[in-house]
């Protein structure tokens, strides 16, 4: 290299470099529209950037309501009826994309960090687009499951040059400080990077160590965002990681994908828990900041922990006794965990069904419990001082209209006190082995992913379960679960896509579920038994690439 070539290459890095005090970082969370919580990667960013010395701030898209962030019309029936003014949430009137732009156009940062899951990548990928040609060159890096899973996606789109597989604290730090000296970042560990017409596929580099994490900072977060929805109540909520992945091999799910590319890239699991010590610290420390009336933990599986660990737990919580949710698989509910669940003062959780034909679960879904061990799981909590729901998917590969009755006929025999079940359409989501089946066996373009804008793409159309049949199913799922059979006639009516079948959905709601006052689709769920009373929670889906999903930038 001539000195020429040297000293250009010199004044270019010191004409780009700056303090790390004046570089710019604007963290962006696509949401789905009133799916409110705040999330930890989020939290976490915000708390290792401003560690870094780095200027951080937020665009948050939750409180917008418009077409490009709803949600399907039928997962609110498996929502108690609840009041957002009751804690004064309001949603915005003006539009996302607007105020988006503006945000950029006000804070000039200096990277835009985007983190999605796969439903909510349109969403970002709207923002992006509709930034001004000046803007569109803000470098942008992309994480989360979505990210990890289908980095080629992503850069396809032309809507970024950086994305980042895997975990993203370790990485989008460095990306910050290569940036800020005007270094090359072509080599950093877990990313993807485009530069001129070449594409680097960096390997993942180290796990990060959980307890030296620092606490979530929600700061830049405004005050509504702390309220979620829960048995018809609104709680200030606080979600807390005590792990991070899952150690079981559900094939709906992207978990098992994390361990995979972890121990080939890597040589360890993506699962791991925290110290129970980091993990009362954090709460301890959020508790007192934010004066948290429920706990939302984050993990796949909550009670996958040791006996002796789980008992510590129970013993220190109760300095807490903060109401709180998890979700669970049938294997870890005993009458020994059930009561220390109810010491803790547990409000809720959610066990996982999936299907109810064991032999389905065991070939698809690689989940070998019995019905007997299962219904069990669901017996052990009934009677207890938490309510109990459980989590079905329909529509997943090789199923039939005759294996989803199954499944519904499994709910139906659970004990009356257990909610009725939320019903959930089966998502193909990269990075699952039912995603792959799909596509192999046809029922579902490769190209195609799971997006919110357009729910209806990823469903799968099959020869013996059509997708219109899905979603008639899904619409009634909770009314077949507590309607006498000699009325299913008329759900089944209730099931066509029509102004009829919406009439008889709105009349079999009014007339069975009696709290219900709202159109067709906006009702509550109820338990099995003759009293009717709604369901709890804002459920999330029981595959885990959800907008609460932790840890993944």
């Amino acid at each position: 290299m001539n000195q020429n070539e040297e000293n250009r290459k010199q004044k270019n890095k010191s004409s780009s470099w700056k303090n790390p005090k004046d570089f710019r970082v604007l963290l962006v969370y696509p949401n789905i529209q009133q799916s409110a919580m705040m999330p930890y990667s989020m939290g976490l960013f915000t708390a290792l950037l401003k560690d870094s010395g780095f200027e951080v701030d937020l665009f948050d898209s939750t409180f917008y309501v418009e077409d490009l962030t709803s949600n399907y019309i039928h997962y609110r029936t498996y929502v108690r009826k609840f009041d957002w003014l009751e804690r004064d949430v309001n949603f915005r009137s003006t539009k996302m994309l607007d105020d988006f732009c503006a945000k950029v156009e006000a804070f000039e940062p200096d990277l835009v960090a985007i983190s999605v899951v796969e439903n909510t990548y349109s969403i970002g990928r709207a923002m992006v687009r509709a930034l001004p040609e000046k803007h569109r060159k803000i470098p942008t890096v992309w994480g989360g499951p979505f990210a990890t899973f289908a980095p080629e996606f992503i850069l396809r789109d032309n809507v970024g040059d950086f994305v980042c597989r895997g975990e993203g604290e370790i990485a989008l730090i460095e990306l910050c400080k290569r940036l800020c000296r005007g270094e090359r970042a072509t080599d950093i560990p877990n990313l993807w990077v485009r530069e001129d017409g070449t594409l680097h596929r960096n390997p993942l580099g180290p796990r990060v160590d959980l307890d030296t994490l620092p606490f979530a900072d929600y700061s830049l977060f405004e005050e509504q965002a702390i309220y979620r929805p829960m048995e018809g109540r609104l709680w200030r909520t606080i979600g807390i990681e005590s792990q991070r992945g899952c150690p079981y091999q559900c094939t709906y799910c992207n978990s098992p994908g994390q361990n995979r590319i972890a121990s080939e890239e890597q040589g360890n699991l993506f699962y791991r828990r925290k110290s129970l010590d980091r993990v009362m610290a954090e709460l301890s420390h959020l508790h007192k900041l934010h004066n948290i009336e429920l706990v939302y933990w984050l993990a796949d599986t909550f009670l996958a922990m040791p006996q002796r660990v789980f008992d510590e737990m129970v013993e220190r919580y109760e300095d807490f006794r903060i109401p709180f949710w998890m979700n669970t698989r049938s294997e870890t509910i005993t009458e020994h965990t059930a009561s220390g669940l109810e010491r803790m003062n547990m409000l809720r959780m959610s066990i996982g069904i999936e299907h109810g034909n064991a032999e389905y679960r065991r070939k698809f879904l690689k989940r070998t419990q019995t019905n007997q061990q299962l219904k069990r799981a669901f017996e052990i909590s009934s009677g207890r001082t938490f309510s109990t729901t459980g989590n079905c998917i329909i529509g997943m590969p090789e199923e039939t209209r005759e294996l989803i009755f199954e499944t519904i006929e499994f709910t139906r025999g659970l004990p009356d006190d257990i909610d009725t079940a939320g019903c959930f359409i089966f998502s193909p989501l990269h990075g699952t082995e039912l995603r792959t089946i799909a596509v192999q066996n046809g029922y579902l373009d490769p190209a195609t992913f799971c997006d919110i804008s357009d729910p209806e793409a990823s469903i799968l159309d099959q020869p013996q379960l059509r997708r219109s049949e899905v979603l008639g199913i899904a619409k009634t799922f909770g009314l077949y679960q507590c309607v006498p059979k000699s009325d299913w006639d008329r759900i089944r009516s209730a099931e066509d896509d029509s102004p009829t079948g919406d009439a008889m959905l709105d009349k079999l709601q009014r007339e069975y579920r009696p709290g219900d006052v709202g159109a067709a689709g906006d009702g509550v769920a109820v338990l099995k038994g003759s009293t009717m009373l709604p369901l709890g929670p804002d459920q999330p889906a029981p595959q885990t690439d959800n907008p609460v999903k932790p840890a993944i930038f």
